[in-house]
Order: structure tokens, then C-alpha cells, then sequence
């Protein structure tokens, strides 16, 4: 018996373990539970606990975990494209970009969704990786979504205590696409999901954050291209996402997914 399986079904109400608490952990045992999995069955407790409701409470968490995979795969194919979008606009139309930058949170919110869900499918092998997978960039999406917001809305001044919100903002950023290429060697490293697409985020992550700091990673390009060479930098990271989503997607079928994963 799992310990974390157990503490979570220990949530819900006593009258309700008796009637589905051992066929409830049994499910939660069968496969590694990710973030997502986690918020879904604290999320079921508390509406156990309010409404006492949970008729064939355990059977549909069996089907959940393949929902995971599904609402996984469309957030990151949702938040690649919102990332790069909102990105190279409002890089561009500066303070013009106001709109943009709101589609950028909205696609570091549709990422956050995406590590959550996709996180759910790693392997046994890594459970630490993969929770660090998720933690880093889901902290930093979180810190970039209210960045964003405060360029928006507050604009070039203080935003928290002395940092002004595209310091919030990069800080966030910086994190995210850090922790999306641990998310990206996670995945390479289970086998879960696309692994050229794993390798193409791990190599954006790589240039992206230098990069952005102004430091040449490709000494052959000229200073002038810099810029240009940020923007592929940060398609090639959209378009790692968007692969990764895409090939969660095509998984997403009864004949492929088991409880230990992908088949």
C-alpha cells in the first residue's frame, strides 16, 4: 500500500471510505499519480464532503486518468501556440501589445494545465523528476501569468515591493521555460510521449533564457540577428509544446493507455 494513495482516500468522509474507500485505493494503485491526479481526487473529497455524493466515485477516476492525458495534450496545444503568439506581438507593438501580452497569460495558464496533466503519464521510475518536472515551471507560469497582468494593468512602476511587473514577469518566465525542459527530460527519459519532441523543447529551453538575457548563445550570428534569432529560439520552444500535446492527443485511445501509461 502506497501511503500517498492511502492519505489521500483518507480525505474523504468516513461514510463514504466504507463504501468505496478499497476499490477507490485499489485504483489509485494501479498507476503513479501526477499533479493533476492529485488536485482531481482532493478536489472529489471536497464535494464528498459537501454533498456526500460518490456513486461510482472510483470507476470513473479509472476513466479520469485517461481524461488527464486528453485536457493535457489540448492545453499544451493551446498554450504553445498563445505562448509565441502573445510573445513575439507584444515584443513587438511594445506598450501597444496590451492584448497580447493578456493572450500570452493565457497561454502560460494553458501550459500550467498541460504540465499537470501530462506530468499524470511519467513513469514509475522517476517520481521525483517528475514532480520537480512539474513544480519548477508550474511556480514559474504562475509568476509569469501575474507579471503579465501587471503590465497590463499597472503598467512600468512598482509592481511587488521593488520589482516592477517585466521584472516579475521575466523572473517568471525564466522559470517556466527552465522547468519545461526538466519537464522535457522527463519525458525523454519515460518514454511517454513524443521523445523528438522532448529533445525540441529541451533545446529551446537551453537557448531561450540566455538569449533573452542579451548573451549570444551561437557566436557564428551576428549581434544585429539577435533578435531574430530570440524569436526561432521561442518558436522552436512553442512548437515543442505543440508536438507534445499533439502526440498526447493521438494517444489519448483505450488500446494504448494502461494503468502503468502508454502501452
Amino acid at each position: 500500500m502506497r501511503p500517498a494513495a492511502s492519505l489521500l482516500v483518507r480525505t474523504y468522509p468516513a461514510r463514504w471510505r466504507a463504501r468505496y474507500g478499497d476499490e477507490f485505493l485499489s485504483v489509485l494503485e494501479e498507476r503513479p499519480l501526477g499533479p493533476f491526479d492529485v488536485a482531481d481526487v482532493l478536489l472529489g473529497a471536497l464535494d464528498a464532503h459537501l454533498h456526500l455524493r460518490g456513486l461510482g466515485a472510483a470507476s470513473e477516476h479509472s476513466k479520469g486518468f485517461a481524461m488527464t492525458l486528453r485536457l493535457g495534450g489540448y492545453a499544451a496545444i493551446l498554450g504553445g501556440f498563445l505562448f509565441f503568439i502573445g510573445l513575439a506581438a507584444a515584443s513587438a507593438l511594445g506598450d501597444a501589445g496590451g492584448v497580447f501580452i493578456l493572450a500570452f497569460a493565457a497561454g502560460g495558464a494553458a501550459l500550467l494545465v498541460a504540465l499537470a496533466g501530462l506530468s499524470a503519464f511519467q513513469a514509475r521510475r522517476y517520481p521525483k523528476l517528475v514532480w520537480a518536472a512539474f513544480v519548477l515551471p508550474a511556480i514559474g507560469a504562475v509568476i509569469a501569468v501575474i507579471g503579465a497582468l501587471g503590465m497590463v494593468f499597472v503598467g512600468d512602476g512598482l509592481f511587488i515591493g521593488q520589482w516592477s511587473a517585466w521584472a516579475v514577469w521575466f523572473l517568471g518566465l525564466a522559470a517556466l521555460i527552465i522547468g519545461s525542459g526538466l519537464f522535457a527530460v522527463a519525458t525523454y527519459l519515460t518514454h511517454t510521449l513524443s521523445r523528438p519532441a522532448a529533445i525540441v523543447l529541451v533545446v529551446a529551453s537551453l537557448g531561450l533564457v540566455p538569449l533573452g538575457l542579451g548573451m549570444n548563445v551561437l557566436p557564428f550570428i551576428p549581434e544585429a540577428f539577435a533578435p531574430i534569432a530570440l524569436g526561432v529560439w521561442a518558436l522552436l520552444f512553442s512548437l515543442g509544446w505543440v508536438a507534445l500535446g499533439v502526440s498526447a492527443v493521438r494517444l489519448d485511445n483505450p488500446g494504448r493507455i494502461s494503468p502503468q501509461g502508454v502501452s
